[in-house]
């Protein structure tokens, strides 16, 4: 696997460490934002990495059960995952401050660190649209690129999220149950993982905390 696809992997492949990061970004979500309703749905990730040589095509399918506040820290997890896959490149990120604008929930992150191949600054553009469909489905976008090292990589991930009912299997508001995971096609998931809203996103915090730490 390169360099390209682990950094930008880490937060799919859930690489998480303990810690707190001060001064931590206040993701502050626009007051009228719509709202997803409550209950089971499936979240369908797909992801397209390359450096211009290597490309990987990722699919993540989850089950999430949802209430008015995992809906909105849902929306948070979708930012700390890029800002803790940006920290894997040993780059910080300005806060980002996210507007709504017909029924369109877009945030833009400004990242940057020393390159390791020059002496030069590598900077990172992250840039998110969520549009709310209705109440029963969003689709949102994040294509990331990264510059200032010898080449220029590219990641773009899509995320399709349809209401199912009330949530079943056990699941309580805020919790996720990853049921598929493939790789360029290929299932790579063993076993059915859970996985909880909350404690991803403090993962995802202490994980950039520890990387930029160093």
């Amino acid at each position: 696997m390169t360099h390209l696809a682990r950094s930008i992997m880490i937060p799919l492949a859930a690489v998480l460490a303990l810690g707190s990061f001060p001064d931590a970004l206040a993701f502050e979500l626009p007051s009228d934002m719509p709202a997803r309703n409550g209950g089971l749905w499936i979240l369908d990730q797909t992801s397209t990495i390359s450096d211009g040589k290597t490309t990987f095509a990722i699919q993540k399918i989850w089950n999430a059960c949802l209430d008015t506040k995992a809906d909105l820290a849902l929306h948070e997890l979708e930012m700390r995952e890029q800002e803790a896959s940006v920290a894997s490149l040993d780059e910080a990120c300005e806060e980002p401050r996210p507007t709504i604008s017909s029924n369109i929930l877009s945030w833009t992150m400004q990242c940057s660190g020393p390159s390791k191949t020059e002496n030069k600054t590598r900077k990172t553009e992250v840039q998110h649209t969520t549009t709310f469909v209705s109440s029963d489905e969003t689709r949102a976008e994040t294509v990331i690129v990264n510059r200032g090292n010898i080449a220029e990589s590219h990641g773009r991930f899509l995320a399709r999220m349809k209401r199912f009912g009330k949530c079943e299997g056990g699941l309580k508001p805020g919790e996720m149950t990853l049921v598929h995971w493939r790789v360029n096609g290929e299932e790579t998931l063993k076993a059915r993982q859970s996985r909880n809203i909350y404690e991803e996103i403090e993962n995802r915090k202490a994980f950039t905390a520890s990387r930029l730490a160093r």
